[in-house]
């Protein structure tokens, strides 16, 4: 049950093994920064040839959105691998912040095929989703863009790991290292001020959101959290330590490694080979991420073409659905039918029945309800179907919500 209490708090179980070794503190002992950007470029090329000459492919499918990771991506694609086909697939929401538009822009710049999937319903598939990775996550629709991907191509590139070992995630940085004074050296403060910086994760009433048999416990977050902050590290290297080991390992890797194996697909990056994130992890953190600017992955924006940063590439936003949106347009009503007082996981006592009548009644009825809770919501109907995939078996996997 412990497990559940994980999954709800970080969005992943760190308990479980990771598909990859994890980083460790001697990993990011700084070393020579000189040509930086060559040394990128270098690794990039070799890998792809050595990926081409191993795999014989000579067309590929690729994930690409209006942010920088997967722009440069393309474009070290291109620029090494002249005759391959390269198909471009970029997810929309409907909403009006989607990256489509760019996408198709960057797509046709670097003379690659363009596909575009719009997504308005990233819900009825859940049983299904959740039946391939066996974990209660909802934010699993990057699926269609891998399923899309696999037709006509057995390898797919993806920009995972830019975040977390070149510094993109600057929206969490700046409140990190704002909170994070030289007085600030206890261990466990910090786990508690990195949670801070991942608000979505949880609720501000989190631990009366859960039934008698979770015995939930902040320590026991906060200890799962302290190999992370526990050592000498910067503040901020202790950040992509904990980001790289954490979510990245634990919950963006495993579920895309479920959905590789289902496709018979070959996911890549340029960002997760071994001597990409060797080399980058003693890259001093100050090279990554500049806080006066709050502008992260600094290397790439130097390697990318002035021309089409200035033009196309904007604030990141990635395959991320707006959660608003998505609950008013139909997630409020899959949510009810599904995480109610007759729900399994509430007759369970896993959920208490108090905290779900009240979040209903007082927070989700408002106009501009807590986006917070629109998540948590979204993570109770994930948690609430896998329950019944693998615990009770009173769900199919082909089961439409």
């Amino acid at each position: 049950m412990q497990y559940i209490a994980r999954m709800l708090t970080l969005r992943y179980d760190p308990i479980n093994q990771s598909i990859r070794k994890p980083l460790t503190i001697s990993d990011f002992t700084p070393q020579n920064a000189d040509n930086v950007d060559r040394e990128i470029i270098k690794i990039m090329k070799q890998d792809l040839c050595d990926r081409r000459d191993a795999m014989k492919f000579n067309r590929l499918s690729m994930s690409l959105g209006g942010g920088i990771d997967s722009t440069l991506t393309l474009a070290m694609i291109r620029s090494t691998l002249p005759e391959v086909n390269i198909k471009c697939i970029s997810i929309g929401f409907g909403d009006e912040d989607d990256e489509v538009g760019y996408a198709r822009e960057i797509a046709r710049i670097h003379d690659a095929d363009f596909c575009e999937l719009i997504k308005y319903d990233v819900l009825s598939e859940l049983p299904k989703l959740i039946s391939i990775v066996k974990e209660p996550k909802w934010n699993l629709y990057h699926y269609y863009a891998l399923e899309q991907g696999s037709k006509g191509a057995k390898v797919f590139y993806t920009g995972d790991g830019a975040d977390e070992i070149f510094g993109g995630y600057t929206f969490r940085y700046d409140k990190f290292l704002s909170l994070v004074s030289p007085q600030v050296s206890n261990w466990s403060e910090r786990a508690k001020i990195y949670l801070s910086c991942h608000n979505r994760d949880w609720v501000p009433d989190q631990a009366t959101m859960f039934g008698s048999r979770i015995k939930f416990s902040w320590v026991q977050i906060y200890e799962l959290l302290r190999p992370y902050f526990d050592n000498n590290l910067p503040p901020l290297d202790q950040v992509f330590l904990a980001d790289f080991n954490g979510k990245l390992l634990h919950d963006w890797l495993p579920a895309n490694k479920a959905f590789e194996n289902m496709l018979n697909l070959k996911i890549e990056s340029l960002f997760l080979t071994n001597t990409m994130t060797s080399f980058a992890t003693h890259i001093p953190w100050s090279l990554k991420y500049d806080p006066g600017s709050k502008i992260g992955k600094v290397p790439f924006r130097r390697l990318i073409d002035p021309n089409i940063y200035d033009k196309i590439i904007h604030a990141k936003k990635g395959f991320s659905v707006n959660l608003a949106s998505l609950w008013s347009r139909n997630a409020q009503d899959i949510v009810k039918r599904y995480v109610n007082l007759e729900s399994e996981i509430v007759r369970n006592k896993i959920v208490d029945s108090a905290w779900l009548e009240k979040t209903y009644s007082e927070i989700l009825k408002k106009a501009n309800p807590d986006i917070r809770y629109i998540s948590k919501m979204l993570g109770l109907l994930a948690l609430e179907v896998w329950y019944r995939l693998f615990i009770t078996k009173t769900l199919r996997g082909s089961h439409n919500l």
